[in-house]
Parts: C-alpha cells; sequence; structure tokens
C-alpha cells in the first residue's frame, strides 16, 4: 500500500518507472513494476510500500523506493526469489520501523557482519520460502557480505538520524562528482553545480556537440559538461558493459 509523502514532497525525489530502470540499470521497467504492483492474477501483493499513490497511468517512486528497488534488483540477479524478499521486507518493516527497510543503513551494514538480527530475518525468510540460493548466499557469509559491499554500498551515504539512504552516486569510479541526491533538481542526476545530465547533455546536443558553448551558455567548466555527456551515454549502454 503506497504512502503519502508528509515532509516537502519536492524534496523526496521524482523518478518514472523507465527512468528509474535506467538509473538502475534493470533494462526492463516492467520488473519494476511487479515489484510495485505485485501480480494480482497470482494473488501475490506488492514487494514494496512507496511513497507516492498512481495518478492516473503514471507511477513515480521517491528516491527512497529507488534505493529499495536497487537493492532487490541485486538480490534478484544473484538468483535470490521474490518471496524470500517479500517475506523479509514484511519483518524488517516491523524491526527497523521504516517502510523502507531496503533503503536502511542497518540492512547494507551486515556487509561489515555487525547485524545478526537482520541476518537472521533473512535466513528465516529462506527456510520458509524454501529459496535454496539465499540459503547458499547466508551460509557462505563472505559471499554475500562481499557482493554487498562491492555493489550496494559504494557512493551511497545514510542519513545520521534515520539511518535511510539520503544520497547515491551511480558510478563512484568513473564520475564521483555526479550524484542523485532528491533535494538537489528533483533527485535527477547532477553535478558540482546541480545541474541535471540530461539536461547539459539535451544542450550539447542541441548546440551541434559542442561542449564549449554550453559551458558557455550555463556558466560552468566545460569538464562539467563533458562529464554529464559521458554519464548519460553510459546509462544507455547494455548493463555488461558498464564498470562502476
Amino acid at each position: 500500500m503506497a504512502r503519502t509523502a508528509t515532509a516537502n514532497p519536492l524534496a523526496r525525489g521524482f523518478y518514472t518507472v523507465p527512468e528509474a530502470a535506467r538509473l538502475i540499470r534493470v533494462g526492463r521497467a516492467r520488473r519494476i513494476y511487479g515489484w510495485l504492483r505485485g501480480y494480482p492474477q497470482r494473488k501475490i501483493g506488492p514487494l514494496l510500500e512507496r511513497d507516492y499513490e498512481p495518478f492516473d497511468s503514471l507511477e513515480e517512486l521517491s528516491f527512497l523506493d529507488l534505493m529499495e528497488v536497487r537493492f532487490v534488483e541485486h538480490f534478484r540477479e544473484h538468483g535470490v526469489k521474490g518471496r524470500s524478499l517479500r517475506i523479509a521486507a514484511d519483518q524488517l518493516r516491523r524491526e527497523l520501523k521504516t517502510p523502507h527497510p531496503f533503503a536502511s543503513e542497518h540492512v547494507h551494514v551486515i556487509a561489515d557482519k555487525a547485524d545478526i538480527m537482520i541476518e537472521e530475518i533473512l535466513r528465516a525468510s529462506a527456510e520458509q520460502a524454501g529459496d535454496k540460493r539465499l540459503r547458499s548466499l547466508l551460509t557462505q557469509n563472505y559471499v554475500m557480505y562481499e557482493a554487498i559491499k562491492q555493489t550496494l554500498l559504494p557512493g551511497v551515504t545514510f542519513g545520521a538520524r534515520d539511518h535511510l539512504a539520503e544520497r547515491w552516486v551511480p558510478v563512484p569510479k568513473k564520475f564521483p562528482t555526479i550524484a542523485v541526491d532528491p533535494r538537489i533538481a528533483y533527485g535527477q542526476p547532477a553535478g558540482p553545480t546541480g545541474i541535471p545530465t540530461h539536461a547539459l547533455y539535451d544542450a550539447w546536443k542541441a548546440e551541434g556537440e559542442n561542449p564549449d558553448a554550453v559551458a558557455y551558455w550555463y556558466e560552468i567548466p566545460t569538464t562539467d559538461v563533458l562529464n554529464a555527456v559521458k554519464f548519460e551515454r553510459l546509462l544507455d549502454e547494455p548493463r555488461q558493459e558498464q564498470a562502476a
């Protein structure tokens, strides 16, 4: 069940499902729709509790929704069953007292083997769902911890009070200055000046691929324009070609 955002919804970020799929490299937006809507024909409810109610045919995600989708996608790619994640999500919402457990620092820091409670919930979820893959990952702790540490943690900043993700650098090695921050540009990827990368990319194309012209127009360094162009192009490349 979706929740209506409370304090300053403009600072929560806005992403259409196709935008979210492109950012986290899911590849198929319909997978995200399934996590948001569930599968009524199979009597399977939503996996995530999103912040925004659907408006007509438009469905948008908040920044925290986006971060949860990223977490779920990572484990689904490792063969973990959706049912296991649903069971774990329900239990973690109660334990952590947040509708966004997969965006919580408490879940991500199991990479440091610091939270036995989280591990036990995941283990119980695996048993209940008969999920051999998740059970295997938990048995071989090093494998799961290293996967989270190398893939999910880099580039994520968590809030000091609520311990929820508040900022994300999608490609920290190649583009450390391009971040997704719900308080800036409605959560669209932006460089140091706060100008969305897609705006700079569109301007670059409109100016005949002249980065200097765009830099002059926006009064920013040419390198910011070039980084934005490269970043936007990277998002459109096949996923296996991306290097974080």
